[in-house]
């Protein structure tokens, strides 16, 4: 994958985002991994107004290597790259606000479902990642407990942050949190979950740590072709 390509990719699912309303303006942030330079968003850009001659490169150690596009990278820039540094098996990195996700961070709370069999298939749970001050390496800190182990974390008192061997099946799972949190919370409005017995846990269990496998073995992909360039 060439660096225009990965710009336009990164462009396409910022702005999907927002027309999800996923992000606004102010927040959220999206990166991807081509070789050793590292790609993510700018600061402050309306992302419908964001075009991909404004996204920021980086090497690994955050050193901007296009300061002529004038832009400011994310300063979510430091978590991007921990993140990168934990899983380098890794090519993109998505972090949000949804609303529905945001609420279990924001309360402090994981997404841990008992009776709804899908979710418990893809994810087992979304843990929380201890609060850290955006912008600064406190929220990074973290990930060295979650990250290797899972693909999309809740940040707390703060977001989503999703990741994946490409940036597809980073989104991907970055929509599939967010439809989660939302049934989790109308099944609450409703009186709460109906537990799936203990008995029948096991085999959701066992397929949700087959595709974990597969997602870090780059088995399962939303584009293979995406994963083939990555590697190159």
């Amino acid at each position: 994958m060439t660096l225009q390509e990965a710009k336009e990719k990164i462009i396409k699912v910022v702005q999907e985002e927002d027309r999800l309303d996923m992000v606004n303006t102010f927040e959220g942030n999206v990166s991807m991994r081509v070789g050793d330079t590292y790609l993510i968003t700018p600061s402050q850009v309306d992302k419908q107004l964001m075009t991909p001659e404004m996204i920021v490169m980086t090497d690994g150690e955050g050193n901007i290597l296009n300061p002529e596009n004038g832009m400011k990278p994310s300063s979510e820039l430091k978590m991007h790259l921990q993140a990168y540094r934990v899983r380098p098996d890794i090519h993109a990195v998505i972090h949000n606000h949804s609303a529905y996700a945001t609420a279990f961070a924001v309360a402090g709370k994981p997404i841990a479902p008992k009776g709804f069999a899908e979710a418990m298939e893809i994810f087992e749970q979304i843990p929380v990642v201890p609060y850290g001050t955006p912008g600064t390496q406190e929220i990074a800190d973290g990930f060295a407990a979650t990250l290797p182990d899972y693909n999309a974390v809740l940040l707390e008192n703060h977001g989503v942050l999703c990741i994946g061997p490409t940036i597809d099946l980073a989104f991907t799972e970055a929509r599939a949190v967010e439809k989660i949190a939302k049934t989790m919370i109308m099944a609450q409005i409703l009186g709460g979950e109906k537990p799936i017995p203990d008995e029948m846990q096991p085999p959701l269990t066992a397929i949700a740590q087959n595709i974990k496998k597969m997602i870090v073995q780059g088995g399962l992909m939303i584009n293979e072709q995406e994963k083939a360039e990555s590697d190159q």
